[in-house]
């Protein structure tokens, strides 16, 4: 984790933003998945492996020729957050279209310079809150090899009111750090918040 950036008045002491240890854990899992590969294949993200975490999972194959960002398999908690099923709908559908060009482009910087992303990301809400969100993004490979998909654990941090409204748009990120997993960081600017 030697690349971060969060969105803090110029006047603020920095403060290393904290993973949560699910965060933490899931990337633990991810490590012991793909044993002596440089990533996981996509058949090593198996329940066996992921069950504590498989509600919460996501699979996006990327588009390198195309702003997309496909969903190919979603936990049943993101039907419970946006209110249907998100298989085969495109993650940047549900973004700020100011954000799109950069969640792609940070996306695509994980798979091809191999590292994780972190991230505390808020959205809107149905009741007009926004809930804080934390992604913990990964690379996989779908028939092994070079790393072609993202996996993507995502939990709520808060919401004041405790409720469980409907997601309507995801905001830029707050606070965020590439995850070296032993090939380095992409050269991305630190300013450029990636979604």
């Amino acid at each position: 984790m030697l690349s971060s950036h969060s969105d803090q008045a110029s006047g603020a002491a920095p403060q290393q933003p904290a993973r949560s240890p699910d965060s933490i854990a899931f990337e633990d899992i991810w490590t012991a998945a793909k044993g002596g590969d440089p990533v996981p294949s996509r058949n090593a993200v198996d329940l066996r492996r992921f069950a504590k975490f498989a509600a919460n999972m996501a699979i996006i194959e990327p588009d390198p020729s195309a702003l997309s960002l496909p969903f190919r398999l979603c936990g049943s908690w993101f039907f419970d957050l946006f209110g249907f099923d998100l298989t085969g709908m495109d993650y940047l559908e549900f973004v700020d279209p100011a954000i799109k060009q950069n969640a792609h482009a940070y996306v695509m910087a994980c798979l091809e310079q191999p590292c994780g992303l972190w991230q505390r990301t808020p959205a809107q809400v149905d009741n007009g809150e926004l809930a804080q969100f934390e992604y913990t993004i990964l690379p996989i490979a779908k028939n092994g090899g070079a790393a072609d998909h993202i996996l993507i654990f995502v939990t709520r941090i808060r919401l004041a009111s405790g409720e469980m409204p409907t997601v309507k748009r995801i905001e830029h990120s707050t606070v965020w750090q590439w995850l070296d997993i032993g090939f380095g960081m992409p050269a991305l600017q630190n300013t450029d918040r990636p979604f």
